[in-house]
């Protein structure tokens, strides 16, 4: 039995070190995500279906995507979001945008960089972007703390 306490014990003492000194490697996916589609419908109008999925409680505690829009600008895409701050006081957060064509293909995969951006307390603040080139018909906005 102490034989097995031990082996426990070791093993925890090389894995704790990689945990933290490697602590991206525990989270894989952002906080909160946002994204919209856009498809058209048998009148030639435009029609959008949005949804926001929550990957990190905490992040969403004190962040909160108020609103996705989105419309052309010529042929392009162009994404706004409006977020909220849920706390008194300020905080650092990150967001990178993900284009994707009518069939759900990413475009310029892993070509997009996190953007830091700070939220004062009780904030409301507006992030935009613009899709990479015409085929873009669906966003997904990614924001995590910083």
């Amino acid at each position: 039995m102490k034989k097995i306490s031990t082996l426990v014990v070791a093993a925890a003492l090389l894995v704790l070190p990689v945990l933290v000194l490697f602590p991206g490697c525990r989270s894989t996916t952002s906080g909160i995500e946002g994204s919209s589609t856009v498809m058209m419908d048998a009148d030639g109008g435009y029609q959008y279906s949005e949804y926001v999925v929550v990957n990190n409680p905490k992040v969403a505690r004190g962040l909160q995507i108020v609103e996705l829009s989105q419309e052309f600008v010529g042929d392009i895409l162009r994404a706004q979001i409006t977020l909220a701050s849920k706390y008194s006081s300020t905080q650092q957060y990150q967001y990178r945008f993900a284009w994707f064509d009518e069939n759900g293909v990413e475009l310029d995969a892993g070509s997009r960089a996190w953007i830091p951006f700070i939220m004062y307390g009780n904030e409301t603040k507006t992030l935009q972007g613009v899709a990479p080139n015409p085929s873009a018909r669906q966003f997904k906005i990614n924001i995590r703390t910083r």
